[in-house]
């Protein structure tokens, strides 16, 4: 599929999930989901590429850095919890926001003072 079908998918998949609960090591509709499993269904069931379960730190290691992010591009963050390396990813929309699976799923602002000091990079996952 085209690059922007894939990206289309991505985000009818994702909103489907707004409001689910936080849910450590879920990681489908039916167990809800924690931060890395929403990324991996979503990217998984959109046709973006099969991921998998991966942690955060497996999505980070599977992406490209990148220095202009993308709506459907990854956004990772460290020290959010104590874990070494990546311990959280969000998936990037556009105008600093991302949706995340915090409690509940929502959207958040990248410009936050919170996500600001976790940030560690934006990535790109790889496109089937």
């Amino acid at each position: 599929l085209h690059l922007s079908i894939r990206r289309q998918r991505q985000m009818c998949i994702r909103d489907r999930y707004l409001g689910y609960p936080y849910v450590w090591g879920g990681s489908s509709p039916s167990t809800s989901f924690d931060c890395s499993g929403f990324v991996s269904w979503v990217l998984t069931n959109s046709g973006v590429c099969n991921t998998g379960r991966l942690g955060a730190q497996g999505l980070y290691n599977i992406s490209t850095p990148v220095s202009n992010p993308q709506p459907g591009d990854l956004v990772f963050f460290v020290g959010t919890y104590d874990t070494p390396g990546v311990s959280h990813v969000g998936i990037y929309v556009g105008n600093s926001m991302m949706i995340h699976c915090g409690d509940p799923i929502s959207y958040s602002n990248l410009n936050s003072s919170y996500w600001q000091a976790h940030f560690y990079a934006y990535a790109r996952p790889p496109y089937n």
